[in-house]
């Protein structure tokens, strides 16, 4: 099982489109065939997101869903990676302490890294 820590904008892709990669990962999370791991600041992002977003209340109970059965855990390390978006930041801290095997986002600040510590960056296609 990986360890997968999701960028906000894999959500917001996976409400748009059900059909898409991003939903995919999602998906695979809730049949516990990966693992997700986040941290509060995150799983408040993503709340506020699907708010903003007027996401649908069987979208908002799936996620809720998902982050029962996911891993939280309280990043202790600073990380100054990315400098033009520094926010992006916040995945990578979550990446690191969760010992996660992938980050996967559309943000091209995180896609230029390529790899941060043990963790591959990449899009949600290219991890399907």
């Amino acid at each position: 099982m990986l360890k997968v820590v999701l960028d906000t904008n894999v959500f917001i892709a996976a409400y748009f489109n059900r059909k898409s990669a991003s939903a995919r990962i999602i998906d695979l999370c809730l049949e516990n065939k990966h693992k997700l791991i986040f941290s509060s600041r995150l799983r408040k992002e993503v709340k506020l997101i699907l708010k903003n977003v007027r996401a649908e209340r069987g979208f908002h109970e799936m996620i809720r869903s998902l982050f029962m059965n996911a891993s939280k855990v309280k990043p202790i390390q600073k990380v100054f990676m990315v400098k033009e978006d520094p926010e992006d930041n916040k995945f990578l801290e979550c990446a690191l302490e969760g010992k996660a095997d992938y980050l996967i986002t559309s943000d091209r600040h995180l896609l230029e890294l390529g790899e941060f510590a043990q963790t591959k960056i990449c899009k949600p296609t290219q991890f399907l």
